[in-house]
């Protein structure tokens, strides 16, 4: 059982296992309220039979908190990392919460600017009103920033179904920013959820980061090399790798290398298409038709590789 964190950050603690705690109230009120629900499943969990309404919408508002310890349910928690809700008191009915029927596989459905996440009931909130729901810190991140503190204008209802953390998007937007004759700097655009991204080079792991760029060292001059990077939550789930970079580093042999075929504005490019443009060679970065490889609006689109 634990506070919404909210607006008051910054105090973690453990929440021990419950049994027969005060204050727990029965939701009758509020069901009253609820007339012409779609759904009311009854769930039986040890002794204490408790309405829950499944698939009933409701309006409120959201907080998050990222507390380690043991949840109402009696499963030990770690909101910090886990995809998990504390609902409030008033929908809990049981003696003993470890027995509730909201711990028999209930979980809670949100939706917020047309996004929705659903994730398991394991604790409760005893100052939440039934409206609010408190989601863990991860869960509340995939729909405002942590320092957004409350959300309200939210739509969720209990549903019954185990919740599991969405899966991570793949980097997008990956594009060499500099290159020298032994590296190749990176640059790529973040995941919501993503703890840490791991670069690839040719199949093979260079480096892993917390941010957005990397830059890899120890090349040869005049060589090109392949790019990718995944995201990864601090779990340990992965993403789908991002679309692949070619970028190559400068120098290597004497002369001006050869220029590969004119840039065409009417051409469809991919990425690792090689083209020339105004006396230098430029790698494609990303897909593109009439980007222009010299405007400064396509930097995320191609790489200038030096004259040619």
């Amino acid at each position: 059982m634990r506070a919404p964190r909210g607006v008051r950050r910054g105090v973690r603690r453990s929440v021990r296992r419950r049994v027969g705690r005060r204050g727990t109230r029965r939701v009758t009120p509020w069901l009253g309220a609820l007339a012409g629900a779609s759904a009311l499943v009854l769930l039986v969990g040890g002794p204490a039979v408790a309405a829950v309404p499944v698939g009933q919408p409701m309006s409120g508002s959201m907080t998050y908190y990222n507390d380690v310890g043991y949840g109402a349910c009696g499963t030990r928690i770690d909101a910090s990392t886990q995809y998990l809700v504390a609902v409030s008191y008033q929908w809990w009915t049981s003696a003993n919460p470890n027995n509730d029927p909201l711990c028999g596989g209930i979980s809670v459905q949100v939706t917020y600017n047309g996004k929705t996440l659903t994730v398991p009931v394991a604790d409760k909130c005893p100052t939440c009103d039934a409206t609010h729901i408190d989601l863990s810190q991860p869960a509340f991140a995939e729909f405002a920033p942590l320092g957004t503190g409350v959300v309200t204008g939210i739509t969720w209802q209990f549903v019954s179904s185990n919740g599991t953390p969405p899966p991570l998007a793949a980097p997008t937007g990956l594009h060499a920013t500099a290159t020298t004759d032994t590296s190749v700097a990176l640059s790529w655009t973040g995941v919501s959820g993503a703890a840490s991204y791991t670069v690839y080079r040719g199949g093979a792991q260079v480096g892993t980061t917390g941010g957005t760029s990397f830059t890899d060292t120890g090349l040869t001059a005049g060589t090109a090399y392949t790019y990718t990077v995944a995201a990864a939550t601090a779990s340990g789930t992965v993403s789908p790798a991002s679309a692949p970079l070619s970028a190559t580093t400068t120098g290597g042999g004497s002369g001006t290398p050869a220029c590969p075929a004119p840039w065409s504005p009417s051409t469809s490019y991919v990425p690792g298409n090689a083209v020339s443009y105004n006396g230098h060679k430029f790698t494609a970065t990303y897909y593109s038709t009439n980007a222009v490889p010299t405007d400064p609006s396509s930097w995320a689109v191609w790489t200038d590789n030096g004259p040619c």
